[in-house]
């Protein structure tokens, strides 16, 4: 193989494996709700198993990009009390569809 060749495949074998790479494919293995969205409440901090879900559904189902990442499918306005939007228009309503057990009870949650 030529000499510039092999640069290339090993230049390409390092950034498959390289650990960013990776993460950035497999998304972040849990994420603080709380933190990263700014929600306001007394409940403690939902912190949400990312790697977990991402195990069972299709990213599509929670992001508008079918990659993963960035925006999520529902606009979260109200970030504020038991009634905010991850509650009414994007955790329940999916817990509900998928027969999650305890899915709208507090501690499944926020234990």
């Amino acid at each position: 193989m030529p000499k510039g060749k092999i640069g290339l495949v090993l230049t390409a074998a390092f950034l498959v494996s390289a650990p960013w790479v990776m993460a950035g494919a497999q998304g972040p293995e849990s994420i603080d709700l709380k933190e990263k969205f700014q929600v306001e409440g007394g409940m403690k901090a939902v912190i949400f198993p990312h790697r977990t879900h991402q195990a069972k559904l299709a990213c599509s189902s929670c992001h508008l990009d079918p990659e993963g990442g960035g925006k999520l499918v529902v606009e979260l306005v109200n970030k504020v009390g038991i009634g905010n939007d991850f509650h009414k228009k994007f955790c329940w309503p999916c817990h509900v569809e998928m027969q999650v057990p305890q899915g709208k009870s507090c501690p499944t949650c926020h234990g």
